[in-house]
């Protein structure tokens, strides 16, 4: 995907002794703010935010749920809160909110909590879903527990990228532990309240058209938690490929920065002065 080229616009005219002048400048670019998921940080949006080049001014968001912060941010308020919170730093108006993991479960719950929010797209990336027919019950608190650190394992292992491939298994496992040792009960604990109420939301009022993608056999979203999601947010459009992984964002940056493109190449308004979107060139259709 080759870089855009930017379009230029005037912002200024004048005349000074009968001479016209004008200044140009490149055209705004639409903000798009991107917000991390449990035990990761702002960095791990870079690829991506290189993907799409000058299209957008990309903000990526360093949130309390951060890898090597502590669990007091519970008590400051509700995910949702943080995440209007995280938007209110932002010194530009927002129009695309890209969110990975419960960094996406938060804008879910953003997205359910006040009036109709003032963002022309939304795209959720590896949410979880929990089926409103399922018991929450000590089963499903075991199987969580399970979930959670694979998936933190999984997520050490992304960042390390080929690395790990270097290291030994014995290494690797330490590490894992480590880290896990390190999140503790409040951590897993954080991301299995977000879970439990995922599909006590009200998203069928929502009219920000979202964008989910996700992995195919990612337990947290794929089969029928992906269709219950779809019913009960009719604005949502959901994309599961098997080749994503949970942290598809890190593993496959190109080609989720597609299909968030591709999606918003059909929702986002087009600049009233070039008929164009803000979307990378080269975006496959």
């Amino acid at each position: 995907m080759r870089r855009a080229h930017s379009t230029w616009e005037p912002v200024a005219r004048s005349v000074a002794g009968g001479v016209p002048l004008s200044a140009h400048s490149p055209a705004h670019r639409p903000t798009m703010v991107m917000l991390h998921g449990l035990e990761d940080d702002w960095q791990s949006w870079k690829p991506m935010a290189d993907g799409f080049g000058d299209r957008f001014h990309c903000y990526a968001i360093d949130l309390p749920w951060r890898a090597g912060g502590d669990y007091a941010w519970r008590a400051g308020g509700t995910a949702a809160q943080w995440v209007e919170h995280a938007l209110e730093l932002v010194p530009q108006p927002v129009s695309v909110v890209v969110a990975h993991s419960m960094g996406a479960n938060a804008v879910l719950h953003w997205l359910a909590s006040g009036p109709t929010r003032q963002v022309d797209a939304v795209a959720l990336l590896s949410p979880f879903y929990r089926l409103a027919s399922a018991p929450v019950d000590w089963a499903m608190f075991d199987r969580s527990l399970a979930d959670f650190r694979t998936i933190m394992e999984a997520g050490l292992r992304a960042r390390l990228g080929e690395r790990a491939e270097r290291l030994e298994p014995e290494i690797l496992d330490l590490m894992a532990k480590k880290a896990l040792d390190r999140i503790g009960p409040e951590g897993f604990l954080s991301l299995f309240d977000i879970f439990i109420s995922s599909s006590g939301i009200d998203l069928s009022s929502n009219t920000v058209p979202t964008l989910v993608v996700g992995g195919s056999a990612d337990p947290g979203i794929s089969g029928p938690r992906a269709e219950a999601l779809g019913h009960e947010m009719p604005a949502a459009e959901i994309r599961l490929e098997d080749e994503l992984t949970h942290f598809c964002h890190i593993e496959r940056p190109r080609r989720v920065t597609e299909l968030v493109s591709e999606f918003l190449l059909r929702h986002l308004p087009a600049d009233p002065g070039t008929g164009r979107r803000p979307v990378p060139e080269g975006v496959r259709l």
